[in-house]
Formats: structure tokens, C-alpha cells, sequence
């Protein structure tokens, strides 16, 4: 008999700011971390991981405007995070409401949430302790992120 592996989903949720912002500046980062975590989750020591990585900008045009409410929105993001394992949050927006409630619905379920923010000014420390990390460049925050999430 053939020995068989079970896949465990493995989901992250990619938070952070939005509104005012282009099309580059909210998907830019999002991309890029998208793409590092999957070219290097073969090489992960823990090959029964099926990795998921949820990137709002994916799923809802904010230019276009294809949703009919906020609260679709809201709703379908929300259910998305809540069902994730691990949120990775750029802070590229600090007073961003929409990533506040990430964080908060994230530390209240006890998902981890590892934070960005390449800034030197100062978040609100109600943030800044909603991450189980901070990490002040986006190759540290992969770098954390593949070697005690996925490696």
C-alpha cells in the first residue's frame, strides 16, 4: 500500500490600506509577497501544506465599483480572514479603518498577525500590539513569515 499525505490549507489574508490608494499601491506589495511565499513553499520542509494567500484587491474593483455595498464588501473580507490561519498586515495606510478591524477580528480569534510598516512614524500602539511581530522590511516580514509559518 502507498503511503498518502494529507493536505493541510494552509491560508494567509494580505491586510492593509485601500482607500486612497492606486491600483499599484495596494497590489504592488501584495504581489510581491504572493509570489516569494509560493516560489518557496517546494522548498519547505513541510510539503503537506496547501498554501492559500486571500488578496482583497483580487476579488473587488474599488475603481470600477462591481459591489453594490460597503458591507458586501466588508462581509466577504471578513469571512475570508476569519477563515484564515495567519494575516499579514502592511501598515502602507496607518489610519486605514478597514486593516484596524483586520487586526482586531485577527487578535480576537488568535490568528497571528505579522506586521509592516517601513515608516519611521509612529503607529497607534493598539496596532503596533495586535501584531505578534513587526518587521520593518518586506523581505523580513517573507523571511519570518516562510521560516516559522511554512518551514
Amino acid at each position: 500500500a502507498t503511503e498518502r499525505k494529507l493536505m493541510k490549507n494552509f491560508q494567509i489574508y494580505l491586510s492593509g490600506g485601500m482607500s486612497g490608494l492606486t491600483m499599484e499601491e495596494q497590489n504592488n506589495w501584495r504581489s510581491a509577497i504572493k509570489q516569494e511565499l509560493f516560489k518557496h513553499i517546494d522548498d519547505c520542509y513541510k510539503p503537506s501544506i496547501e498554501l492559500h494567500i486571500f488578496n482583497p484587491v483580487d476579488h473587488f474593483n474599488y475603481f470600477e465599483k462591481d459591489y453594490k455595498s460597503e458591507r458586501e464588501v466588508m462581509e466577504y473580507n471578513l469571512t475570508a480572514l476569519r477563515n484564515s490561519d495567519l494575516v499579514l498586515v502592511n501598515f502602507n495606510a496607518p489610519n486605514s479603518i478597514g486593516t484596524a478591524f483586520e487586526v482586531a477580528i485577527a487578535k480576537d480569534r488568535g490568528i497571528p498577525v505579522i506586521g509592516l510598516y517601513e515608516s519611521g512614524t509612529e503607529l497607534h500602539p493598539w496596532l503596533v500590539e495586535g501584531c505578534t511581530r513587526m518587521c520593518d522590511t518586506l523581505k523580513e516580514l517573507i523571511k519570518y513569515t516562510k521560516e516559522f509559518y511554512l518551514c
